[in-house]
């Protein structure tokens, strides 16, 4: 019985390429970047085809049919067949990069993801599907195809530690230099995040939130690539009689490309939520005070 089994197998095998004579291959890497142009790079894996000439196939011209499906498994992009590139494969095996799989400029996305994509060229965190069929040139039989999922990953954007939200600073510290430190991006990015450190003073009559979304920002700088701290020489009146004054500060984490990476949240831009520091002229308080107790006295 284990002999006739053996046998079988082994037809099986010798006659498998008379019927199948392309197959195809998808080493798409689990977690590619999330620049859907950069999938040329080696990085994010690469399609195999294999061919083999036989009577059932003689014509080694083909199109590919691309899809990109969500995590329910819905289309969420699809190829133009009738537009795809016709490929001729040579006899063995023929590698392409996975850009070629996907075919981002013949791939046509539904809802707001063409816009998100045009905007910023990042494919949003998530679970998604990547399809891919071997059809004729005529686009109706399907040679061969292969599904493989993937991930892009969703990261947690820094947490503001110094100036911590509510503390209070000293003017005639302030006034010469204000340190901010913040949290790295979580989990780190193959390429060093840029970080754009932003502080906005709140006006009288405003609230924090007024004055963070409506005000220009009196610092607006990048930290150096991949430091989670900046040094802020403020050169700004902080000891005379308008002395105590309130800000919001925030961090905006960039990718390499300069765009904002998302977070949970993509209607903020990549930054970090703010906090509150106050800067207090201790001394002019004191001098005050003083002067209070002198009336008292007299």
């Amino acid at each position: 019985m284990k002999y006739l089994l053996l046998l079988f197998f082994a037809i099986v095998l010798l006659i498998k390429p008379a019927g199948a004579q392309i197959t195809l291959n998808l080493a798409l890497n689990n977690r590619p970047q999330p620049w859907l142009s950069d999938w040329v790079n080696p990085v994010n894996g690469q399609m195999i085809i294999s061919y083999m000439q036989g009577p059932a196939l003689n014509d080694p011209s083909v199109k590919l049919r691309s899809s990109l499906l969500d995590e329910r498994g819905s289309i969420i992009g699809a190829s133009n067949i009738n537009a795809a590139r016709i490929y001729i494969l040579r006899a063995g095996v023929n590698q392409f990069t996975i850009a070629d799989a996907l075919q981002l400029q013949n791939l046509v996305f539904q809802g707001n993801l063409q816009n998100t994509l045009q905007h910023t060229g990042r494919l949003p965190a998530g679970q998604y599907q990547l399809r891919v069929e071997i059809l004729n040139t005529a686009g109706d039989i399907v040679r061969a195809r292969q599904t493989r999922p993937f991930f892009i990953t969703s990261y947690q954007l820094p947490i503001l530690m110094q100036p911590a939200s509510g503390s209070i600073l000293d003017a005639r510290l302030a006034q010469n230099i204000i340190i901010f430190r913040w949290t790295s991006l979580i989990p780190g990015s193959p390429d060093l995040p840029q970080y754009r450190v932003q502080v906005f003073e709140i006006l009288p009559g405003q609230t924090p939130m007024q004055a963070f979304r409506g005000n220009r920002p009196l610092l607006n700088e990048i930290s150096t690539k991949g430091s989670t701290q900046y040094i802020w020489r403020t050169q700004l009146p902080m000891l005379d009689s308008t002395a105590n004054k309130q800000f919001i500060w925030t961090v905006q984490t960039l990718d390499r490309r300069g765009q904002p990476i998302p977070g949970m949240d993509t209607n903020i831009q990549g930054r970090s939520e703010p906090a509150i520091f106050n800067i207090v002229n201790q001394m002019g308080n004191m001098d005050k005070n003083r002067k209070n107790e002198d009336s008292i006295k007299n």
